[in-house]
């Protein structure tokens, strides 16, 4: 394949597939102001305009966030909302009322770059939980976009754009929907994926070594495999990587301003409830590709390997009605639960230690996690294959994490001996 890169109008050279959308109606409008978003001297969502009552209109003309389409529309392309300032580029400038953010631990996607921003409308704000995704009000939109770099040590350099995801809150509740950046609009626009996409031949340059594989955007029903949390008598929809430990770190605003991301958005007005002490707000340490678990010591090589598990395996292995919030992941009765404000120490048996392993199961690596042998233990087994009946995460991933896989395998070897018996 021979890709086109953001440089040169974002496009993917793969062929189209006929998409499945839902038809946008209406005819209102919002008020919204074109803009980025400032400083936290005023609030980051101010004159950014709100959803009313009327139906969205996906061919609307508005001068910032096309709000009423956002709330009832599933449009057929990204830039019927206009999110950003400029619509052929979903990694910058979003319009008012949108703010950028990052993860202090990303979840890991075949080595894709991501690019954060939330938007909550005018006058509203989410809630701040100590463990849990902040509360966010209905009306909230929050943005990802996916982009191949050429070279993953040079992710400031060309990147391929593949897709934008939107989770929508919406009267009705979180509702996802998936857009990729097709060729035939040379990168102009991206279309509602509802059927989802497989890309072949994507390519991207990793530790010297050239990666060719197929890159999947899901359809959005695959995205409640992650994103549904379990409780008594229902099944419901929520985001995954907005919680306070992984958005407790500074990040580099377009104004060059340095902030703590959840300082900025209470002073912003976004976000209501953060404690005045900022040191009893549950913090994760940060880790990329960069990160040797090697140089790590015992304690932050603990904390690391917990906090990797939990961006990219608790939304499926957890199980809070233990730890009190009354619900549980898809695969929180496989035994397996790693949220990061799970102690290890309460049960390791939760982190895999010495727990046979029921999910899956392979006869040459009967426990999950083998304490000082991470080369037996079925959990490392599972990050380190692409065995479609044993990979682990199941979804999302068509490559292997060689950094996240020695992080884990080094947490393994350092865990206190135990004999694991029937």
């Amino acid at each position: 394949m021979t890709p086109i890169y953001k440089s040169l109008f974002q496009t993917l050279t793969v062929a189209s597939i006929a998409l499945s959308v839902i038809s946008c109606g209406g005819s209102s409008s919002s008020d919204g102001v074109s803009d980025s978003p400032g400083s936290t001297s005023s609030a980051l969502n101010a004159g950014a305009g709100s959803p009313s009552s009327a139906m969205g209109d996906c061919d609307a003309s508005t001068s910032g966030v096309n709000w009423d389409a956002l709330m009832d529309s599933n449009c057929a392309n990204l830039s019927d909302y206009n999110l950003f300032t400029d619509e052929a580029d979903p990694t910058a400038g979003p319009n008012k009322g949108g703010v950028p953010y990052d993860l202090s631990v990303p979840l890991f996607t075949d080595h894709a770059s991501k690019y954060r921003f939330v938007f909550v409308p005018e006058g509203m704000t989410a809630t701040y939980s100590e463990a849990e995704v902040m509360d966010f009000p209905v009306g909230t939109v929050l943005v990802k976009t996916f982009a191949m770099p050429e070279n993953t040590a040079f992710r400031d350099g060309a990147e391929l754009v593949i897709e934008t995801r939107l989770l929508i809150h919406r009267a009705t509740g979180w509702i996802a929907l998936p857009y990729y950046w097709d060729p035939v609009d040379n990168g102009a626009d991206a279309r509602l994926a509802a059927l989802g996409e497989d890309i072949p031949n994507v390519t991207t340059n990793h530790n010297g070594e050239d990666l060719d594989f197929t890159y999947s955007v899901p359809d959005w029903t695959a995205c409640t495999s992650c994103h549904g949390k379990l409780s008594p008598g229902k099944s419901t929809f929520i985001p995954i990587g907005p919680k306070a430990r992984f958005l407790n770190k500074d990040y580099t605003y377009e104004n060059a301003q340095v902030a703590n991301q959840l300082s900025y958005w209470a002073e912003g007005g976004i976000l209501d409830g953060l404690p005045a002490d900022m040191a009893t707000v549950m913090e994760t340490p940060l880790f990329d590709d960069t990160v040797v678990a090697s140089s790590l010591s015992s304690s932050d090589l603990h904390d690391t390997a917990k906090a990797y598990l939990d961006v990219n395996c608790a939304h499926c292995h957890r199980n809070e009605l233990t730890l009190g919030t009354g619900f549980s992941g898809p695969a929180g009765s496989s035994g397996l639960q790693v949220e990061y404000n799970r102690a290890y120490a309460d049960d390791p048996t939760k982190f895999g230690t010495c727990k046979v392993a029921v999910a899956g199961g392979h006869a040459e690596y009967p426990y999950d996690v083998i304490p000082q042998d991470s080369g037996n233990s079925y959990l490392l087994f599972r990050m380190n294959t692409n065995d479609s009946r044993h990979r682990m995460p199941e979804l999302g991933r068509a490559t292997i994490h060689d950094e996240g896989v020695a992080l884990i395998a080094a947490w393994i070897d350092s865990l206190p001996a135990a004999s694991c018996t029937p």
